[in-house]
């Protein structure tokens, strides 16, 4: 009877993984625009007219709302940041996948076979490359100025 090879369990497992995590993401993030949503339908319900919404977008908080409405994926520091964490999870689920299938406890004796290995590999290469391209961004959006070190929102949207 041949033995079920350890391979297989263990990207069928990275795959749920994975799996879950997108899962996870997507119900979180129609939950936040969910409620974003709701929020702002009761500030256009609250305003009675025309002339009462254009003097609550003069203010501060109209501002703030006004800055709210632009997508997250349209703000430079969120696409950065997303490359940055992606890069970071490809780096680190490649790197200890390497050294668990290079150990006798998780791996064969004769080590990962070569398919596998080229799919590590890629994820490895991918995580470096996202990297590199947020470390690129922002090195360009500080030389045009377009990343100013500030927490302000103001001019986050593109």
């Amino acid at each position: 009877m041949a033995t079920f090879p350890i391979e297989y369990l263990v990207i069928t497992l990275v795959f749920a993984f994975v799996m879950l995590l997108v899962t996870l993401a997507a119900q979180q993030r129609s939950r936040r625009e969910q409620h974003r949503l709701e929020l702002q339908k009761a500030v256009l319900e609250r305003v009675g007219s025309v002339k009462d919404f254009a003097e609550f977008l003069t203010t501060a908080p109209g501002e703030k709302f006004l800055a709210s409405l632009a997508p997250a994926h349209f703000r430079t520091h969120h696409r950065g940041l997303w490359s940055v964490r992606v890069g970071i999870v490809l780096v680190t689920v490649g790197l200890l996948m390497m050294i668990g299938l290079h150990t006798p406890y998780f791996g064969s004796s004769r080590g990962p076979t070569a398919p596998l290995l080229m799919v590590i590999l890629l994820a490895i290469a991918v995580g470096v490359g996202m990297l590199l391209s947020a470390a690129v961004s922002f090195m360009i959006a500080r030389a045009l100025g377009l990343s100013n070190g500030s927490t302000s929102r103001k001019g986050d949207a593109v």
